[in-house]
């Protein structure tokens, strides 16, 4: 199943008639905390990590909490689902993805960057929900270094109703 149907499904809502709504990302303060990030590239890229999110019932709008375990493989790739593995305050899916790389300069390949999206149901409208994205510049370092951590700040915020 193609995630954005999954969205769809899960949010219990026709998109076709719904309003979109777009919210400006930098006025919204929510941090996602990346642990134990493992990424390598043996024949093809893959990653792993944990994502949890703080929720915030007085933020506009209201974000949940959620804890997230994602795995996949790709640069480039669809977004692939990750396992919830915390309880919230409402629905959620949490999707990552590795995006494409840029070329290789001088026989370094860039580091690689990773997108997660959330969609959950608004925590005050069950008709309504959102989907925050962000993404971060990681590295690739399966048995060249520990597991890292970093944040995630989401860069782009929509909403229907």
């Amino acid at each position: 199943m193609r995630v954005s149907s999954l969205l769809a499904t899960v949010a219990g809502v026709s998109t076709a008639s719904a309003a979109v709504m777009r919210v400006a990302a930098h006025g919204i303060a929510w941090d996602w905390a990346v642990t134990e990030w493992t990424a390598g590239c043996a024949g093809t890229c893959h990653y792993d990590f944990n994502v949890t999110g703080v929720g915030n019932a007085t933020a506009t709008p209201a974000t949940p909490s959620f804890k997230a375990y994602c795995s996949g493989q790709g640069e480039g790739a669809a977004y692939k689902a990750c396992t919830a593995t915390g309880e919230s305050e409402t629905a959620y899916v949490v999707v990552a993805k590795l995006l494409p790389r840029n070329n290789v300069t001088n026989g370094t390949l860039p580091q690689p960057h990773i997108q997660v999206s959330i969609k959950f149901t608004d925590l005050n409208s069950s008709s309504t929900w959102w989907n925050y994205t962000g993404k971060a510049e990681a590295k690739y370092n399966q048995f060249v270094a520990p597991p890292m951590n970093f944040t995630i700040v989401p860069d782009e915020i929509f909403g229907v109703a």
